[in-house]
């Protein structure tokens, strides 16, 4: 197996010392190398192949000298009636002639570093290469004998990080970047994840000999993807928000489903995908998009509205991965004829949701503010009544919000690039209603004050109305302007330290606009507005979890109210507090591995999602570009000052700078509102970015790849939107 593979990788032009295989009886000749020093290996099938690893149980002699090599051939033949033995215990066969299996004779690289390659992480994160370099020869690397850096490189973001024991070397760019080439192409040749060994020497990295990675399992791949839904749950989101997001998207699936396929059987074999639409992994919340394909595929022309979804959400792998399960013709043509009644009585649907949760909401803030009134060991079980009333009340009737964002994408899809300008303008997005109301209040705190009545009066109508719109809105942990009010006095605190704006005229009256685009604006102002409600839906759900932890604080069973959302809403129903403690402190343990790691946009392992344990990890991109692109969202161009927002706050200046980020939720609007543009590596023609940014005439592009990374805050960017194109003029 080892010696076939060498072969392959020497033939396919991969650097591969030079090496010859000798069989029992024949004569060692050395004249294939003019190396005075030699590595003797052994080589049998059985010894390394796509089902067994039987590595490490056979001798293996290095820095061997060519005088010494005859010697050497028959220690390594001599280990394999030892190694025999053993293979059968472990296996429960004998090993076929294993005494006449040959012996492979290598020219000896003198290395300076060597190592491991693993073309996908054996504890199975399938598309993660792990690379572990140690000093000198690689038999104490293997054998845990040196000190040892571990890299680990993603191969759809480019980006690595390591992690060091004691003094261990430090791999310089050309070579780490070296590794990973081989590594990814030695992959391509074998179709296969594999495990290589190799050693650098004179700044040259060479592969000493490659096997298949037998630790992985079999099982169909769980593909998770950041796309669309890192701009509601960015970075780290704690486990109190993920059960609850969790829920929500198996409850509105779920309706969604019962409608359109009239509650077929099929929905008893989907009920898994279904339950897992989104997942949890380092402590971020992540689409499982294998079981997005898996219910798109229910869909009538599938494959073509999989390309349109794809896009719409700014999907950048677009391979599907999805079961094979056999969808019946009935079923499509049930859900076609059910979807296209859906999207005809959309607009009607979406006004009648609208009139439901406006009558919900009163309803359910008077629960809420009577029990808030009565504290008191009986307290949590109401809320908790409450919540669960919420979800029966509002979820089965929600899923009319994604039949509406089909549309939204549908006509926005179908109207293309030739209408961006006719759909930049759409009026009275809600959207834009909380930033209109802060101006007014900071114009009205400029001449009365914040100690003034009027001041103090339209400061709390703003809280009723906006007070839960805010940065990272839809996790429950997130301070709000209701939770915090003091917040509201900072923003406006900081708007009154720049001079006021002159208000913008309106844009001239269009010419009227065509069917698709009139449609894809009714989408989109629905979309809009339907997200201002679920903002707060989230904000009551906030209020009764918050209380929930001020009671659990009183009555003992946590030190810190905000320690709730370290436990999960079916642990708060389950009511043994006396187990919060520990679930906190394991958590807490764990988020604080979660944050060193690097924000991997697309996760696909092998069967089982696995959350990862870092200590003291470091990263970087391997590939830099001083020119960048993506999707132009807004079109326009400026120059100017980058400021980089990994953790977004209210406080942060970004008047008249291009603010760069990974992605943007509704609350941004109040920090993008005094941008000169905005680039966001996450994003599509649909997100919050693109829309906020094209209502306001801001220059604004999505789907640029490593953009906080490349781009550092004081960096002179332009923004090029008419051409798609960002470049980097000048560096901090």
């Amino acid at each position: 197996m080892k010696a076939d593979n060498l072969a392959r990788m020497r033939a396919h032009g991969l650097p591969v010392p030079e090496f010859a295989v000798f069989c029992r009886n024949e004569p060692i000749r050395l004249d294939f190398s003019g190396a005075e020093r030699f590595a003797v290996r052994s080589t049998f099938d059985a010894e390394d192949s796509a089902s067994l690893s039987f590595a490490g149980q056979f001798e293996t002699l290095l820095n061997v000298p060519r005088s010494d090599v005859p010697q050497a051939v028959e220690r390594v033949r001599d280990s394999y009636a030892k190694g025999a033995a053993a293979y059968a215990k472990a296996h429960g066969t004998m090993l076929a002639d294993s005494a006449e299996a040959p012996v492979i004779v290598q020219a000896m690289v003198p290395s300076e570093l060597s190592g491991v390659l693993f073309t996908s992480n054996p504890t199975g994160l399938l598309n993660e290469l792990v690379i572990v370099a140690g000093e000198g020869l690689g038999n104490a690397v293997v054998e845990d004998r040196a000190d040892v850096t571990t890299y680990y490189y993603h191969k759809d973001d480019a980006l690595y990080y390591f992690e060091r024991t004691k003094d261990s070397p430090l791999l310089s760019d050309a070579v780490l970047e070296r590794l990973v080439a081989l590594g990814l192409e030695t992959e391509r040749l074998f179709g296969a994840p594999t495990d290589v060994e190799y050693a650098v020497s004179g700044g040259e990295v060479y592969l000493l000999q490659a096997r298949p990675i037998t630790t992985l399992s079999d099982q169909p791949p769980i593909v998770l993807d950041n796309s669309n839904i890192v701009e509601s749950y960015p970075d780290l989101t704690l486990p109190l928000t993920q059960s609850f997001v969790k829920e929500l998207y198996y409850l509105i699936f779920k309706a969604l489903l019962e409608e359109t396929t009239h509650h077929s059987p099929i929905l008893r074999d989907l009920d898994g995908e279904v339950r897992n639409m989104v997942d949890m992994c380092n402590g971020r919340v992540y689409y499982r998009i294998s079981s997005w394909y898996g219910v798109l595929r229910l869909l009538p022309f599938s494959s073509r509205f999989i390309r349109m979804w794809q896009q719409m959400l700014g999907v950048q792998n677009q391979t599907v991965s999805a079961t094979n399960r056999r969808i019946p013709a009935r079923v499509k043509l049930t859900m076609t004829g059910a979807l296209l009644r859906c999207l005809l009585q959309t607009p009607q649907r979406m006004d009648a949701l609208d009139a439901f949760y406006a009558d919900f909401e009163r309803r359910t803030l008077a629960r809420i503010s009577d029990l808030l009134a009565k504290p008191g060991p009986e307290q949590i079980p109401a809320l908790l009544a409450v919540y669960r009333d919420m979800q029966r009340e509002v979820l089965p009737r929600w899923h009319v919000t994604l039949i509406n964002d089909m549309y939204a994408f549908m006509f926005t899809y179908l109207a293309g690039a030739r209408n961006k300008a006719a759909l930049a303008d759409i009026r009275n997005l809600e959207s834009m209603k909380p930033v209109q109301a802060i101006k007014a209040l900071a114009e009205l705190c400029r001449e009365t004050g914040f100690e003034s009545p009027r001041y103090q009066t339209a400061k709390a109508d703003f809280i009723r109305e906006y007070g839960d719109r805010c940065l990272g809105e839809l996790k429950l942990e997130t301070h709000t302007y209701r939770t915090h009010p003091a917040l509201v006095d900072e923003f406006v605190r900081g708007r009154l330290q720049k001079p006021p704006k002159p208000r913008r005229a309106e844009a001239e009256a269009k010419t009227k606009d065509g069917f698709l685009v009139r449609h894809a604006k009714l989408g989109i102002y629905n979309r809009e507005r339907s997200r201002m409600n679920r903002t707060r839906l989230f904000g009551m759900a906030r209020t009764i979890f918050r209380t929930v932890g001020d009671e659990l604080q009183r009555e003992g069973w946590l030190d810190d109210a905000e320690d709730v959302f370290y436990i999960t809403i079916p642990e708060l129903e389950e009511g043994k507090p006396e187990r919060y403690r520990a679930f906190v402190q394991a958590r807490k343990a764990d988020y604080a591995m979660f944050a060193a790691l690097p924000p991997y946009s697309r996760l696909i392992f092998d069967g089982e999602i696995r959350n990862k344990r870092v200590r003291n990890a470091q990263f970087d991109l391997l590939h830099k570009a001083d020119v960048l692109t993506g999707i132009s969202s807004s079109i326009g161009t400026v120059t100017g000052e980058a400021v980089v927002i990994t953790e977004p706050n209210l406080s942060i200046d970004t008047h008249d700078k291009i603010l760069v980020t990974r992605s943007t939720d509704p609350g941004w609007v109040f920090l993008i509102e005094n941008a000169k543009g905005i680039i966001a590596e996450k994003g599509s023609m649909l997100s919050h970015t693109a829309i906020i940014t094209r209502e306001l005439h801001k220059p604004s592009m999505v789907n640029v790849r490593d953009a906080t990374k490349r781009i550092r805050t004081g960096d002179i960017v332009e923004l090029d939107a008419a051409n798609g194109v960002i470049r980097i003029l000048q560096e901090a």
